[in-house]
Order: C-alpha cells, then sequence, then structure tokens
C-alpha cells in the first residue's frame, strides 16, 4: 500500500485523473489489503482520485458488474486500456445522468 501511495503522489499531477483512479483502483483490488471490502475501497479511491482533481466520481453501477469484472480479468492478463477505458465510460455516464437530472429541473 505505501508503494501504491507513493505511486499515487508521483502521478497524479503528470497523467490524467482518470489513468491515475483507475490504475490505483487495479492496484489496491490486486493488493487485496483487506479481509473485506476490496472493491469498495478501492472505488473510494479512485474516486477521491477524481474529485481531489475536480472531476465527478465514476459511478460504476450494479448492473455493470459483469463488464467490470471483466475489465479486472482484462487487466490481471496485463491489458490495463480495457480497465480504464471502463472507468471513462462510467464518469462519463455519470456525468450524462447529472446533466439530464439538471436539464429536467
Amino acid at each position: 500500500m505505501e508503494q501504491l501511495v507513493g505511486w499515487i503522489n508521483d502521478n497524479i499531477d503528470v497523467l490524467h485523473p482518470c489513468i491515475v483512479g483507475a490504475i490505483a483502483h487495479y492496484n489496491m483490488v490486486r493488493i487485496h489489503p483487506f479481509d473485506d471490502g476490496n472493491g469498495r475501497g478501492a472505488r473510494l479511491l479512485m474516486n477521491l482520485i477524481l474529485l481531489r482533481k475536480r472531476y465527478l466520481p465514476a459511478v460504476i453501477r450494479a448492473e455493470e458488474r459483469r463488464a467490470y469484472i471483466n475489465a479486472l480479468k482484462k487487466a490481471d492478463e496485463g491489458n490495463l486500456s480495457d480497465f480504464i477505458t471502463f472507468v471513462i465510460q462510467s464518469l462519463l455516464r455519470t456525468e450524462e445522468v447529472i446533466l439530464q437530472d439538471l436539464d429536467r429541473s
């Protein structure tokens, strides 16, 4: 975890926040530091990174669980780009929902 935090701090102002958040999320899940709640903790970490850089959180909906797990499996095989893309798509869907809600107001 110490290395992960160091990596985040080294890259948060260098790489795009979506990339840092997604990679941090994946690595926390991979490290699996807790008995329970690693996925929730990883999503929280990712969203804290996004919020710190003034982005909205990337909400991963329950109906996206299978795609989320598949993207994590591909990352385990060395393909992080699919997981990063999944996170960005989740962020864009979150933004769309918020904009739709604002239009209805």
